[in-house]
């Protein structure tokens, strides 16, 4: 079966991603960081788990970039003329780089996407499950343990995949045969532990919300936020098609567009997991930002210029004394975006969710 390339194969994509995502996930932690410390609320298991993650992305990115500056990522293989041909044989820098490329990026990867699904499932204890008796908090500790165990199981099987001959990795094709064991199923297993795991994160605290007694308007919105992570399960169905098809074709050292494939498709799935995992937390920096502001603030418009010149410059601006004063157009009084209710808005029942994590008022379904 032959592969067919794509621009993820090619230099200027590849970096592009290495680079890219490296920086979003640290702009989004950094924001997580930065709501919490807005909410007043310490900063929790959640929060630090994606600390590691980013820090293993950033690493996988840095191994991308240096690949192609090494040309051994997104370049052909040049097999010298005493090779005959034969990839298996060659024995060279850029074969040798590349091994060393792919067996860090097999190390960093589970636990990368190990750390993330962990921080997804505490950030749910954080909201649900005050009362650490309950089944909510049972299950989710439950799953907190098999994340460890899942990604500590791949991790050491990647590690010890030639056993204790772990130069065989970066030293020729025919090494690998000769000492390694076949990582193809140990890679299937991967991508499809990680395309069910992410779905079970996805849709467990539908039914959370759901327990919840709010208006259904309100709970279609908080699920609307959790549904959020429905991107990380698309980018995890992405990477199991694409690690599908590159097993399918086998291993070809004649073929350089494999591993590339492979690397890159694996930082998108992670890279992509780290940001979405910090939308959620992110809602609290626009928390009062409701449909039923974003109406007054239209008809405030529509009614006088003037006073909406008013709203926008003081939104803007940021004084400290128009925000104490508030505002009066036509006679009707508009309170200030910072002084919302849930009552106000069927939207502003995920910021008080956000920012009442630590309440019993949840459990109780008294949100």
């Amino acid at each position: 079966m032959s592969f067919d390339t794509g621009y993820w194969t090619t230099p200027s994509h590849v970096i592009a991603a290495g680079i890219g995502l490296s920086i979003l996930d640290i702009a989004f932690v950094s924001l997580r960081f930065a709501a919490r410390k807005k909410q007043r609320q310490p900063l929790k298991a959640d929060d630090w788990l994606l600390v590691p993650a980013t820090l293993l992305n950033i690493g996988i990115g840095i191994a991308m970039v240096y690949g192609v500056s090494r040309h051994s990522l997104a370049y052909p293989f040049e097999v010298p003329a005493e090779a005959d041909g034969n990839g298996l044989l060659v024995a060279t820098e850029q074969i040798s780089l590349e091994g060393k490329i792919q067996w860090a990026y097999t190390l960093m990867l589970p636990l990368a996407l190990g750390f993330t699904k962990a921080s997804f499932v505490c950030f749910y204890r954080r909201i649900f499950a005050v009362n650490r008796s309950s089944k909510t908090n049972i299950f989710l500790v439950g799953m907190i343990v098999f994340i460890i165990i899942w990604m500590a199981a791949f991790f050491f099987a990647f590690l010890f995949q030639c056993r204790l001959n772990f130069w065989a990795l970066w030293t020729s094709p025919i090494a690998i045969l000769e000492h390694c064991v076949s990582d193809t199923p140990i890679n299937f297993a991967l991508t499809i532990t990680d395309v069910v795991t992410d779905v079970i994160i996805l849709i467990t605290p539908i039914p959370l919300v759901w327990r919840l007694k709010l208006t259904s308007v309100r709970k279609l919105a908080v699920t609307a936020v959790f549904l959020l992570g429905a991107v990380t399960v698309l980018a995890s169905i992405v990477r199991l098609a694409m690690t599908t098809k590159i097993l399918q074709v086998g291993f070809d050292p004649n073929v350089d567009a494999i591993l590339t494939s492979f690397i890159y498709w694996g930082m998108a799935e992670s890279g992509i997991a780290v940001f979405v995992a910090c939308l959620p937390t992110l809602w609290i920096l626009f928390k009062g930002w409701s449909w039923n502001h974003l109406v007054r603030v239209a008809r405030s418009i529509a009614d006088s210029s003037l006073s909406s010149l008013r709203l926008i410059r003081t939104r803007t601006s940021g004084s400290k004394e128009d925000l104490a004063t508030g505002y009066s157009v036509n006679g009707t009084s508009l309170r200030k975006l910072s002084t919302s209710t849930p009552s106000e808005s069927p939207f502003a029942a995920d910021a008080q969710l956000m920012s009442t994590t630590d309440s019993r008022d949840i459990e109780l379904g008294r949100v």
